[in-house]
Order: C-alpha cells, then structure tokens, then sequence
C-alpha cells in the first residue's frame, strides 16, 4: 500500500517518512486500526529459511501482511494507520542509534514508545502488531497471541487476542498449514526485556513509556519463522493474503462486538 494522495502524515515532525501514515477510509468510517508492522529498517527481527533455503527476515514478511491487512480493513470500511509503511522504522533514528549493524537497545525503546505515540495520537480503537515467533528448535509450531493483563484494558484487550487466534488458526488451516494452537497469552512471555510487559500493549513506565497506548491492543505470532514448513507456507503472496484476510477478519469481528 503506497502512500497516495489520501494518506495523512498524522505527525511529521515526529516520525519518519513513511511512518505512522492514515489511509481514512470516508466519513462513514467504522473505526479507527493501528497496524503495527514489527521491526523494520536496522532491526530486521528474527529470521528464517524456507523448505528450498529461501533467507527471510521478519521485518520482510511483517510488512507486507501489515500493508495487506490495512487495504482490506480499508475495503471493509474501517480507517487505517500504518505505524511504518515502508522497509524504515516509523521512527526516526540517528547514528549512533545502530551500532554493530544493529539497533541498540535504547533506539528500539524509542521506536517501540513512537508505535504507542502513532496510536494514541490516531485515537485508534484497537491496535494490532505483526509479528512472527522463533525458537532454537526448528521443529517447534504453534500460533499464539498476546495481550497485556496489567491494564484496566485487559479483557477487552483479551477479546481482541481471542478474535485474532481463532481467525487466524482459521486461515492457517485453510492455506494447508494448521498450526497447533498454542492460546491467548500474558504477555510477559513474549517481552523484548525476557520478561514483563511489552511496551505496544503494556501500562505506561515513567521515565521509559510515560503514555501507554490508549486502546485494546494485541500482538500475533501466526507461526515460527524458524520452521521451514511454517515459513513456506506463508512466505507466498497467497500466503500473506490469507494471513492478512484472518487478521483483519479478527479485528472486524472484535470491533463488532464492541458496539453491539
């Protein structure tokens, strides 16, 4: 999804090009998402190799379901908010930020408190981020997503997760790839720091995240990247489109609910 004339840069001076980018979907729009596309730029996440030794970094397969998962909520309806449109982080990062080819650790709290910023400021009625799992055992499966439970947000944050799983496990199925379902978890297994809250779904941290996100939010793991029956199946362009299809078919229904 390129950025087109209709595309708002909901803060410039903020972010970087590309990042945090409106596509409103008309006046008679049915709320508002944040798509959060994980990694991006220097931090490519973690990576995989397909069945016929295809190299595939995370941050190169979060983004296309994330661009896909946006025009159909934009089909469906709903206005869409990129949180990075492009291969570059949604933030703006200098230097000295990467260090060793990577991004060090205070430049990806940076980034991961803008994501929060894009939503907040998009006033977005739930957000979802990207993301795939890995592990050191190739041979390890399973879908899972996260929410934070150390919020007044969480069962609806909880909902959102549990719309997410089912639909997703959904489409893994129908690619040919069903995943064992490894359930709607506490985040605290899934943090960037090895435990605690994440920062895109967890309770604001003075000093470190004084603004948490201000709405429902959850975080899929589809698959391992690390399992190369996994990664083929979806490293394909029907195998985003599915994906993308299930995630946003889990938002819609989610978002439904709400206002019933």
């Amino acid at each position: 999804m390129p950025v087109t004339p209709s595309s708002i840069v909901l803060d410039a001076r903020s972010f970087a090009p590309g990042g945090c980018i409106a596509f409103p979907s008309g006046p008679a729009s049915r709320g508002t998402v944040l798509v959060d596309a994980g990694h991006g730029g220097p931090d490519p996440g973690s990576v995989g190799t397909t069945l016929d030794g295809r190299t595939v970094a995370e941050k190169d397969l979060t983004l296309p379901v994330a661009l896909a998962v946006a025009s159909r909520l934009r089909t469906a309806g709903f206005s869409a908010v990129l949180s990075r449109s492009t291969d570059e982080l949604g933030s703006t990062i200098e230097s000295d930020d990467v260090q060793n080819g990577s991004l060090t650790t205070a430049a990806s709290q940076e980034d991961l408190v803008a994501r929060v910023r894009c939503a907040n400021v998009a006033r977005a009625d739930a957000l979802v981020s990207v993301h795939f799992n890995s592990f050191d055992d190739p041979a390890v499966t399973g879908s899972e997503t996260l929410y934070d439970v150390d919020r007044p947000l969480a069962p609806r944050s909880r909902a959102l997760a549990q719309s997410l799983q089912t639909n997703i496990r959904a489409g893994l199925a129908a690619l040919g790839e069903p995943s064992p379902d490894r359930g709607v978890i506490d985040d605290s297994s899934g943090s960037e720091a090895g435990g605690g809250d994440l920062v895109l779904l967890g309770p604001g941290v003075p000093g470190s995240n004084d603004e948490p996100s201000a709405m429902p939010g959850a975080l899929v793991e589809p698959l391992f990247l690390t399992n190369p029956a996994d990664l083929t199946a979806v490293a394909t362009p029907r195998g985003v489109d599915i994906l993308a299809g299930a995630i946003s078919s889990g938002v819609e229904d989610y978002l439904d609910e709400e206002r019933r």
